[in-house]
C-alpha cells in the first residue's frame, strides 16, 4: 500500500495535471505560464517543480498520459474472439466510436489541447504528438492488413486507411467541440458509415460473402435519448 506521503504526492500531481490541462487548453502552450497553473491549482510554484522539470515536461507528460489511456481503451475494444473476424470487428466500431466520443465529451479541454496545440510548439513536441497519431493509425491499419491477408479485401494501403480514419475522427471531434452543428450520435453514425463505405470499396467476393447482408451498426433514437438524459 502507498504511504501517506506517496498518496499526497499523487494527489498533488493530479491537481497539477487538472489545472495544467485547463490552462493549456484555454491559453495554448506558448501563452500559458507556470504562474497560471500555480494559480489554477492553488499550490506553490515549488510544488510544480518538485514533480516536473519545466512547463514543457508537464505538457509532454499530460499528452502522453491522455493518449496512452485512450489508445489502451480502443485496443481492448478492438479485440475479437477470432483473428481477423470481419463481422465482429465491424460490430465493434460502435462501442469504439462511442468510447472515443465519451473521451471527447469527458475531456474537451484535453482534446482541444492536443488537436489545436499539438503542433507548432517545437520539433520534439510535434514528433511526440505525431508518434501517437501514427500509433492510432497503425492500430487501425492492423485490421485492414489482417483482412487483406485473409482475402476479405484487396488493393488497399492499410497505413493510408488508418491515417484516413484518424483524420476523420480528429476533424469531426474538433468541429463537434467548437461548433456543435451536429449531435454526437450523428457524428458517430457518420463516422461508422464512412468507415464502412471505405471498407466496401475494397471488398473481394470472399469479403462480400463473409459480410452477407450485414448493415452498419448505427446508433438508434433510443441511444440518443439515453445520451441526452445523461447530459441533462
Amino acid at each position: 500500500m502507498a504511504s501517506p506521503i506517496e498518496e499526497r504526492k499523487a494527489e498533488t500531481r493530479e491537481m497539477i495535471f487538472q489545472a495544467a490541462r485547463k490552462v493549456f487548453s484555454e491559453k495554448g502552450y506558448h501563452k500559458a505560464q507556470i504562474a497560471d497553473i500555480v494559480k489554477a491549482a492553488g499550490i506553490s510554484t515549488g510544488s510544480i517543480y518538485a514533480h516536473f522539470k519545466d512547463k514543457y515536461d508537464l505538457y509532454e507528460q499530460i499528452i502522453r498520459d491522455n493518449l496512452d489511456s485512450l489508445r489502451n481503451t480502443l485496443r481492448v475494444l478492438s479485440e475479437t474472439q477470432t483473428h481477423g473476424d470481419l463481422c465482429q470487428r465491424i460490430r465493434q466500431w460502435k462501442p469504439s466510436y462511442i468510447a472515443f466520443f465519451d473521451y471527447v465529451e469527458a475531456n474537451p479541454e484535453q482534446v482541444l489541447m492536443v488537436v489545436k496545440g499539438g503542433f507548432g510548439v517545437d520539433e520534439d513536441h510535434g514528433m511526440i504528438i505525431w508518434g501517437f497519431f501514427n500509433a492510432f493509425a497503425s492500430d487501425i491499419a492492423d485490421d485492414f492488413r489482417k483482412w487483406q491477408d485473409l482475402g476479405f479485401i484487396q488493393g488497399v494501403n492499410p497505413e493510408l486507411m488508418g491515417h484516413t480514419v484518424i483524420g476523420m475522427c480528429l476533424h469531426v471531434a474538433l468541429s463537434y467541440l467548437m461548433d456543435r452543428k451536429f449531435t454526437r450520435v450523428e457524428a458517430i453514425n457518420n463516422l461508422m458509415a464512412q468507415t464502412y463505405a471505405m471498407v466496401s470499396i475494397y471488398l473481394t467476393d470472399k469479403g462480400r460473402a463473409e459480410l452477407g447482408d450485414m448493415k452498419v451498426p448505427m446508433l438508434t433514437d433510443d441511444d440518443e435519448a439515453t445520451v441526452q438524459d445523461d447530459e441533462s
